[in-house]
């Protein structure tokens, strides 16, 4: 059995990091869309009339996402099972552009750093935070 103190970190600890980390990629997203969408088109993997949409939705949801982590525990869930959701499809979206030997920025936070694998292994350690707080953080 966990002390309190342990489980109180499990639950805050995978929280805080990945709100962070949704709250500041959104942000840079959402003030750059013409970026961010120039750089979903970069991955080639959708038809040109979806890219915009996509681009804004995705950019506000991340926002959303990072800030519903906060909110009642119901909000919590889905911003996790969402943000889990999304960071599958962009860890897929990201071996594709590699396996591919497309030479692109992932257009996750700005950067403009052309990816590498070293992306994808971030995104699966992400996904690993992502397994801790939908595990514990059930309050």
């Amino acid at each position: 059995m966990m002390n309190k103190a342990l489980s109180s970190w499990m639950r805050r600890a995978p929280r805080g990091v990945i709100s962070a980390l949704f709250l500041y990629s959104g942000g840079v997203k959402v003030v750059d869309l013409e970026a961010f969408a120039t750089a979903v088109q970069g991955y080639q993997l959708l038809p040109e009339p979806v890219i915009i949409p996509l681009a804004v939705t995705l950019a506000w949801l991340e926002l959303w996402c990072g800030l519903a982590l906060w909110i009642t525990p119901p909000f919590r869930k889905a911003a996790w099972c969402w943000i889990t959701l999304l960071l599958l499809v962009f860890t897929v979206a990201k071996i594709s552009v590699l396996q591919r030997g497309i030479a692109i920025s992932c257009g996750c936070s700005g950067s403009g750093a052309l990816m590498t694998w070293a992306d994808v292994w971030i995104n699966i350690l992400w996904l690993a935070l992502c397994a801790v707080g939908l595990k514990f953080d059930r309050r």
